[in-house]
């Protein structure tokens, strides 16, 4: 058996083998094991199951919305407030 991959860097949960996640190369910060953490942009409770406010969900967005989102500024910085009614 390899060695554990390390998963996140805030509890240091691991995984006995490679899934395909980008964590078999690169640490988490956070993961589904850790506790309720304080969001380092809003200041609001955040975890693993329950995203805090200030993170945007693009998942049930269309493509469109999510390229504006992105091309708002010409930067990857995203705008909470594009495409909201």
């Amino acid at each position: 058996m390899r060695d554990p991959i390390l998963v996140c860097k805030n509890c240091r949960a691991t995984k006995p083998e490679a899934d395909g996640t980008p964590t078999d190369m690169f640490p988490a910060e956070h993961c589904g094991e850790c506790p309720p953490w304080r969001c380092d942009d809003c200041g609001q409770m955040c975890s693993a199951a329950s995203l805090c406010p200030c993170w945007v969900q693009l998942s049930d967005l269309p493509t469109a919305d999510v390229k504006a989102l992105f091309a708002a500024d010409g930067t990857f910085s995203i705008d909470p407030v594009v495409g909201e009614s």
